[in-house]
């Protein structure tokens, strides 16, 4: 019997075949690609993205991998071991590895999200512009506590915990109930300003981690008459011998803090950490206002992530 013999494939039918495992092939590198450097998926919207004045395009793609990488292993991480406690009306008690918080029962991700990021340094840390040991911390937007905890690792000798939202407060106060009584942990019921008075407060949800006084997300509640006030008052009147360190995650506010707190920044000049991950924050009026108060300051901006259609700076420092 004649042995079977397999025909070749016509011309056309070749190069159809050829196409189609060189398409794969693109496809496996490119899916391998955005698995080690997540970031390149800006690549396609560059040309169109909003930037930071401080940031290229690929500074975007390399910054945002490396971070999205390392805030994902981070989260994973903490995701397996964090479980609830317990349910108090409108709070949630959970227990985490670095110990147990209570958090707005808004959301179940919030956490590890927020524990992560600490993790990740994103704030610095003594070598870079973070806490060191026996600083004078002030923590505006403190919200229920993860940065006050990072001070408390790193030695800090007194921070101020600066909130405005009434139901993170709660949870401050349920968290460091020792701290508090001994004084080195002292909260601050008001949002930072460059004057006081009273404002509307948005309270977006998200565990109420992103709150603002400027932006009111779809379904936010509105909380009127919560007092604002600005830095050198907060310094004033707790009677502070120095500041040594301003962390600032406070949605919008950060020129405004940087006008109030002039006498702060000429007396001590205490380094300076804001987030400027989300709009309407500015890095580049940050800077200025900055510079036109204590033109002394070294500038440093933090990373470049892609958010929405813009690369932005996560946080900058002052030094």
């Amino acid at each position: 019997m004649p042995k079977n013999r397999t025909q070749p494939l016509s011309g056309p039918v070749k190069y159809v075949a050829i196409g189609f495992i060189l398409l794969c092939v693109v496809f496996t590198t490119g899916l391998t690609a955005l698995n080690f450097y997540p970031g390149l998926a800006i690549l396609p919207f560059a040309a169109t993205a909003q930037r930071s004045p401080f940031c290229t395009v690929w500074q975007g793609v390399s910054d945002s991998s490396q971070v999205k990488l390392t805030q994902a292993a981070f989260e994973k991480k903490i995701l397996a071991e964090l479980h609830p406690v317990r349910k108090d009306g409108a709070y949630k008690l959970w227990s985490t590895p670095e110990g147990e918080f209570w958090v707005p029962d808004t959301s179940d991700e919030i956490l590890a999200i927020l524990l992560a990021e600490q993790k990740r340094k994103i704030y610095g840390d003594a070598a870079t512009g973070g806490v060191k040991r026996g600083d004078i911390v002030l923590d505006g937007g403190a919200h229920v506590g993860t940065y006050v905890k990072t001070a408390l690792d790193a030695g800090a000798e007194k921070i101020v915990a600066i909130e405005p939202s009434p139901d993170a407060l709660e949870c401050l106060r349920r968290n460091f109930p020792k701290q508090i009584q001994s004084g080195k942990v002292v909260v601050y019921p008001k949002g930072i300003w460059d004057e006081e008075k009273t404002l509307v407060f948005y309270a977006n949800g998200n565990g109420e981690a992103g709150d603002s006084f400027l932006t009111a997300g779809a379904g936010a509640k509105h909380i009127a008459d919560i007092p604002v006030t600005t830095i050198d008052k907060i310094v004033a009147e707790l009677h502070l011998r120095r500041v040594d360190i301003i962390k600032a995650d406070i949605k919008g506010a950060g020129t405004r803090m940087i006008k109030g707190a002039g006498d702060t920044l000429r007396a001590y000049h205490p380094r300076m950490v804001i987030s400027v991950e989300e709009a309407p924050e500015d890095p580049a009026e940050i800077r200025a206002a900055v510079l036109s108060v204590a033109p002394n300051y070294q500038f440093r901006p933090g990373p470049c992530l892609f958010t929405g259609n813009e690369i932005r700076n996560d946080t900058i420092f002052f030094q």
